[in-house]
């Protein structure tokens, strides 16, 4: 800003200077219009006065002091002492040919001549102007032929004109511009106290250039430049501490006006970014509870843009993953009533052939009462199964039915097994699914107990342990060894696949996966076995103590 200033200021100056001398070029042509016009030419000649040329000559001037404001008053003087003006008259009867400013056109007829503060001169004015209002403007008329001096003419231009070229060239409260001639002397200057401290050596003789020196306690910059027509010097001179104040000024402005705007731009950069993010976070959030499986999630927003419609469609997704989860549940519930049902096909028919068979064989061997007693025992058997096609029965139910089952098979296995049932007192009103200990003990008499030699035992277990009702079906077959365990549990673990080919295990991966779609998957089957020894599989099921809904 401060480079900025001084070349304003060093701008002001030139365009000062040159505006001076295109208003003193302008005087120096009208002595040149007025040197070759006729009337003026004629006065020139004359030897005494004559009334007819002087008001010829006189109109010729007024026209250019209407058209030239700045012009306090034109004087033609010729060689013979005459004179003749609108606005300037002799003071006495003295010669003008004779005064310095005459002489000195004369004797350089080829220059203007300017002079500063012209006192001391045989010439009044009306209006009056003082010596410190004009500069004096002279210029010698030759003859054209000879080159002799014919005359002289003088113009008082007007101070306040310079004063209105400088007034509007920004120099500050406290600068000003002033004009001194070749000698030194001040040809302009503004009421000042400033300009009489300013001392001629300091300019060091040079045509142009800035310096700054100490006045009064306050540092001021000067700035001049040399006219080489007028052969004055044009000094600027404005204070360095005001520009410094000004500076400072515009420093907190520009600091005040950045803060303004950095607080703005935070605040607005932290709503846009909020208006972006909160609802994206909201949507992350949501996504999150939906992927733990939490499907009850809507995103809400109302604003109509990019990250609304993301939010529909996320909306759209959830219910389309809820409708799909609907419909995955009713057709599992379906599978698997069917595959119950298939299963109870597959048990009755088979096992009822089996009974009859054996039914037959008794009747061939016994009397009438064991028979009467199977048959008790096969008729109790499908009352249960049937159970009027609930889902689930107590506890004691299923012990009775599993009874059932066990009398029937150790009638067709004579001496071939023992069984034991131990029952927790606490767990008899319980429910459970039906029909999840007849294919576990199933299990035990085809692959354990029918293949052992000699004769072997069924244990079955209900207890709570936890609060969950615990049941285990444990044989003392040939067991299996540890790979074969695990891949079993494993298969437990994973669900199985129901509809194998493959038919080991079939029953009781049916009651696992019923266990494991109707309370969860920390519910289900788990089996122990060594090898020899025997095997124990055990159910983990909820406590349920009311009627559950098929």
């Amino acid at each position: 800003m401060e480079r900025q200033a001084n070349e304003h200021t060093k701008k002001a100056i030139e365009q000062v200077k040159k505006n001076i001398e295109l208003h003193l070029q302008g005087l120096e042509n009208i002595t040149k219009y007025l040197s070759g016009n006729e009337y003026v030419s004629d006065f020139l000649l004359l030897q005494k006065p004559e009334q007819d040329v002087e008001s010829k000559v006189k109109a010729q001037l007024k026209i250019y002091m209407n058209t030239q404001p700045q012009i306090a008053g034109i004087l033609i003087v010729n060689k013979n002492d005459l004179s003749i003006s609108n606005e300037m008259y002799r003071m006495s009867r003295d010669a003008l040919i004779n005064e310095n400013w005459y002489k000195q056109a004369v004797n350089a007829p080829s220059m203007i001549h300017l002079e500063s503060r012209p006192v001391g001169r045989n010439i009044t004015t009306n209006p009056k102007y003082s010596a410190d209002e004009v500069l004096s403007v002279t210029k010698a008329i030759t003859d054209e032929k000879t080159g002799e001096p014919l005359g002289v003419i003088l113009i008082d231009w007007k101070l306040n004109t310079i004063y209105n070229e400088i007034q509007n060239m920004g120099f500050g409260a406290h600068g000003f511009v002033y004009i001194v001639d070749e000698h030194s002397r001040i040809v302009y200057t503004p009421v000042n106290p400033i300009v009489y401290r300013i001392q001629n050596s300091w300019f060091n003789h040079t045509r142009s250039g800035s310096f700054t020196k100490r006045i009064q306690g306050t540092d001021y910059q000067m700035m001049y430049d040399y006219s080489n027509y007028t052969k004055w010097k044009i000094v600027g001179v404005f204070s360095i501490n005001e520009t410094h104040a000004f500076i400072r000024s515009m420093r907190w402005m520009v600091g005040i006006i950045a803060a303004i705007v950095s607080i703005f731009a935070i605040f607005a950069a932290a709503y846009f970014t909020s208006s972006i993010t909160r609802p994206l976070g909201q949507l992350s959030l949501l996504m999150k509870r939906a992927a733990q499986g939490d499907l009850e999630q809507k995103f809400e927003s109302e604003n109509e843009d990019e990250i609304k419609r993301l939010g529909d469609s996320f909306n759209r997704m959830i219910e389309s993953i809820k409708n799909l989860l609907n419909v995955i549940n009713l057709i599992e519930k379906r599978k698997r009533e069917a595959e119950l049902k298939v299963l109870q096909e597959q048990i009755k028919p088979h096992f009822l052939y089996n009974t009859l068979d054996t039914i037959k064989w008794m009747a061939q061997e016994y009397q009438a009462r064991d028979i009467m007693t199977v048959i008790d025992a096969l008729t109790n058997l499908f009352r249960i199964g049937l159970s009027k096609g609930k889902e689930s029965i107590k506890v004691s139910e299923e012990i009775e039915h599993i009874r059932s089952y066990l009398i029937i098979q150790m009638n067709r296995y004579e001496d071939k097994f023992d069984y034991d049932i131990e029952v927790q007192e606490e767990a008899k009103n319980l429910f459970v699914l039906k029909l999840i200990l007849q294919p576990l003990v199933e299990n035990s008499i085809y692959h354990a107990i029918k293949t052992k030699r000699g004769r072997g035992k069924i244990s079955i277990q209900v207890k709570i342990i936890d609060d969950k009702l615990f049941l285990s079906v444990t044989d003392d077959g040939k067991g299996m060894n540890p790979e074969q365990v695990k891949a079993m549990n494993q298969r437990l673990e994973d669900g199985g696949t129901i509809g194998s080919s493959n038919s080991s295990g079939y029953g009781m991966l049916n009651v696992n996966e019923r266990i494991k779609l109707s309370f969860g998957n920390e519910f289900g089957l788990h089996i122990l076995s060594r090898e020899n020894q025997g095997t124990t599989v055990e159910i983990w099921h909820p406590i349920v103590r009311h009627l559950l809904d098929p």
